[in-house]
């Protein structure tokens, strides 16, 4: 099994509040103060060492202020300079907020891909769902529209009661204007924006019906997991126009460790394994329901990033726990019956 994707949260912070969100976002908790920049660059390049060749660039929110957007530019290029020429990929992940701000930034640095979280084409269902301005999300859409044509752009939509009635809505938007889309099912997490699991858990829409119309129009789809085999075995269907619309539902399986996740109270959990996400201040984070017992810290009781050598071997564990992570069936009911 090839090496997981690894995921960079250059910042735990957020310009949005999205209720299903947890508080740290990838970083899930923070336990220490946030890298600097060399840091980050040491760290990814013992990431490279190890093997590792597939980045997205997350948060938190990258392209947050000046600082941390330059930040992530600065660390992608790294990453595109320092990875051995091949397979691999460069990605970066966002709420689409400041793409406007920060447009020529993001074509310069020679990403592979934006994923832009959107989960709706209303701007009352962004109010209550993020608790932000019409503004904000009028500058998203005209971010995205002016963005597809330098970069190739993925919609993530997370699926739930608030904008069930959309997704078809969602998915002609995508076809018109030439972007993907991922559609998600809602995650649910003690630490979430809203407080608790309860948003989430009252919201959670199947994605079992909205799967069987996408059959139905586009024929049968592929089976697609994240890199290295990890992860949900996501639908993939393809329209006539090109785009792909993926389906990541979590009710069915997903990649467990019986290193990792055998004492793990959440298990089995809905996200299992998908990538390794080095947190804003550090630590390997294996899974986001784990919380602070599912981490690795990569610094000493001083703050102080560990020696290249310690650096390497962690992150090769990591890379071999999900290596030997099975695909399991899930025993527990889905939260909500359609």
């Amino acid at each position: 099994m090839d090496k997981p994707s690894v995921r960079v949260a250059v910042t735990e912070q957020c310009n949005l509040s999205c209720d299903y969100c947890p508080i740290a976002g990838d970083s899930v908790e923070m336990q220490s103060t946030r890298l600097n920049l060399d840091d980050f660059k040491t760290l990814l390049s013992a990431a490279i060492d190890v093997g590792f060749q597939d980045f997205s660039f997350t948060g938190g929110e990258p392209l947050l202020t000046d600082n941390s957007a330059q930040t992530t530019f600065e660390l992608a290029r790294f990453v595109n300079d320092r990875r051995p020429k091949g397979p691999g990929y460069t990605k970066l992940n966002t709420n689409g907020a400041n793409i406007l701000r920060y447009f020529d930034g993001i074509v310069e640095t020679g990403f592979d891909e934006l994923k832009i979280s959107l989960d709706t084409l209303r701007s009352e269902v962004f109010r209550r769902i993020a608790h932000r301005n019409e503004s904000i999300f009028e500058n998203t859409i005209e971010g995205i529209l002016k963005i597809k044509d330098k970069v190739p752009v993925r919609l993530q939509t997370v699926v739930g009661e608030y904008n069930k009635d959309e997704v078809s809505t969602i998915i002609e938007f995508c076809v018109q204007n030439g972007l993907d889309i991922k559609l998600f099912d809602l995650s649910s997490y003690d630490n979430a924006l809203s407080g608790s699991r309860n948003f989430a858990d009252d919201n959670y829409v199947r994605l079992d019906s909205i799967a069987l119309d996408l059959e139905s129009e586009y024929g049968p789809p592929s089976i697609k997991y994240a890199v290295g085999g990890v992860g949900h075995a996501k639908k993939v269907f393809t329209t006539p126009e090109g785009t792909k619309i993926e389906l990541r539902d979590t009710s069915v399986a997903a990649h467990y460790s019986k290193e990792l996740c055998g004492d793990c109270p959440k298990y089995p959990c809905q996200d299992g394994l998908c990538n390794i996400v080095i947190a804003a201040d550090g630590h390997i984070q294996f899974c986001r329901e784990g919380g602070i017992d599912q981490t690795v810290s990569l610094r000493d009781s001083y703050g102080n990033l560990y020696g290249t050598d310690k650096l390497v071997k962690g992150l090769a564990m990591a890379g071999n726990i999900f290596s030997s992570s099975q695909y399991i069936q899930r025993t527990i009911a889905p939260r909500r019956e359609e």
